[in-house]
């Protein structure tokens, strides 16, 4: 095991670059990915039934992530790894499900192009469940130390925004030289390069929380679940605040319809990007001054305040626009970042609580969280332009009215979201860094029951009271 430096980081930079750059990559493939609505409608497949079908998987995720957070908690491979093995597997399958998703023929009959596309995403849904829950939980165990891991998280979660950042900004401009499977293709074969240091250079140290993972049984799972309220609150959060966050979505939406062009959408996104970044760059660093959690609830308030701003001023002037723009994803900064955090807190806590630690149940839900609101979100998107007279069909003439609602869409629904996220949060969630600190040395068996109950016992109960 590494010994520590004298910041009581256990990881090596080299570490944390390769962990990075895996989510650099895995999000240039996921922005791709998250346009498959567009992609929808392009190849002529009705919004509304495109819609539809977009829910359709989601039955399947119900079962699917909980089925695979319980065989990672479960499950240690014969080298004692419990993460990153899966890593290396589901690397391999998202890359071949997400060519496939993109490899629909526009010459076939609709009926065939809606079974193509379901059997396409549920593969393609598997193989991002088998990459991404171990993906975060590997950071329960790559140290015990919850600053250095707020900063494993951090940074990952920064290049994740580049790389969907990257997705954004690049879609409008090669999608329509490409095609859609040639720009996939493309999209995919970087991003797997990209992943691939993360397989050789991260360790799963042999801590004493990964020594706690001793494969707890389904019945120990459900009552870590039932008694973690924390993780529920933080992943009904989660919902809400990436359902509410549809900016980049709609992104092609604002250049084509309210801008006229979909080169447009690079300039919107360029908005968003710069604010995302520079936000989740700025995360950590606040977070080492005041409570991560009181960041994220501030930078919501504000993106509120700029998503109200932005729809009176409207997109007329689109420097404005653009500005507003800039102003306005501040939130989905802020909260991409911190959201994760909060759920490696979570772990601390049930396990503190319980006496279990399933970190693999943990984020497979979140997993499930993020892929339910990705499908979620596409079809909220177009049942709305349904409803606001939009057209399918590349190049299709909108009616009047509809860049009006494209912009209400994209200012409003946000902040509606943001704000009810933000009551959910202040009323239903209360740890704090320092205590998951104290949490964390318990559970790893670094300060006794005693002396953990003296520091927390009046704000959360003894350990192992549930």
């Amino acid at each position: 095991m590494k010994k520590e430096t004298r910041l009581g980081f256990l990881t090596s930079q080299k570490e944390r670059a390769a962990y990075c750059l895996f989510f650099l990559g895995q999000n240039i493939l996921w922005g791709f990915a998250g346009y498959v609505e567009t992609y929808l409608t392009d190849i002529g497949i009705a919004a509304a039934t495109a819609a539809v079908v977009l829910l359709v998987p989601k039955l399947w995720d119900a079962a699917n992530d909980v089925i695979f957070g319980y065989i990672i908690d479960r499950h240690t491979f014969k080298n004692g790894q419990k993460f990153i093995p899966w890593v290396r597997i589901g690397t391999t399958a998202i890359g071949i499900t997400t060519v496939a998703l993109f490899a629909i023929p526009e010459s076939l009959p609709q009926a065939v192009k809606v079974v193509w596309f379901l059997v396409a995403y549920i593969l393609f849904d598997i193989a991002y469940t088998v990459l991404d829950a171990p993906a975060f939980a590997v950071t329960t165990v790559m140290t015990s130390n919850v600053t250095e891991r707020t900063s494993i998280i951090a940074g990952g979660k920064l290049w994740a925004m580049v790389g969907g950042v990257v997705a954004t900004l690049l879609i409008p401009i090669l999608r329509p030289k490409l095609g859609w499977f040639a720009a996939c293709a493309a999209f995919v074969a970087v991003s797997v390069v990209l992943m691939v240091p993360m397989m050789v250079a991260v360790k799963e140290r042999n801590t004493a929380a990964a020594a706690a993972a001793d494969n707890p049984g389904f019945k120990e799972m459900l009552h870590y679940l039932k008694h973690n309220k924390y993780l529920i609150v933080t992943l009904i959060a989660m919902l809400v605040l990436g359902l509410a966050s549809l900016e980049q979505k709609m992104a092609i939406y604002m250049g084509r319809i309210c801008i006229g062009q979909e080169s447009a959408a690079t300039l919107v996104a360029a908005g968003a990007a710069i604010s995302v970044i520079v936000v989740s760059a700025l995360v950590p660093v606040l977070a080492r001054r005041w409570d991560k959690f009181n960041v994220m609830c501030t930078g919501l308030a504000f993106a509120i305040v700029m998503d109200v701003a932005a729809y009176f001023l409207g997109y007329d002037n689109l420097i404005v626009a653009l500005i507003m723009t800039t102003l306005k994803c501040s939130g989905l900064g802020f909260w991409s970042v911190v959201i994760y955090m909060l759920i490696a807190d979570t772990v601390e806590y049930g396990t503190y609580k319980t006496g279990t630690r399933a970190a693999g149940i943990s984020f497979s839900l979140q997993t499930f969280i993020s892929k339910l609101k990705n499908g979620l979100i596409g079809s909220v998107i177009l049942l709305s332009l349904s409803a606001v007279g939009f057209v399918e069909g590349e190049g299709a003439v909108q009616p009047a009215g509809v860049a009006d609602g494209v912009w209400a869409l994209f200012c409003l629904l946000p902040a509606v979201g943001f704000a009810i996220a933000l009551i959910i949060l202040l009323l239903g969630y209360k740890l704090r860094s320092g205590d998951v600190q104290t949490m964390s040395q318990y559970n790893n068996g670094e300060i006794g029951r005693e002396e953990a109950e003296a520091l927390l016992a009046e704000r959360y109960g003894p350990a192992g009271e549930a």
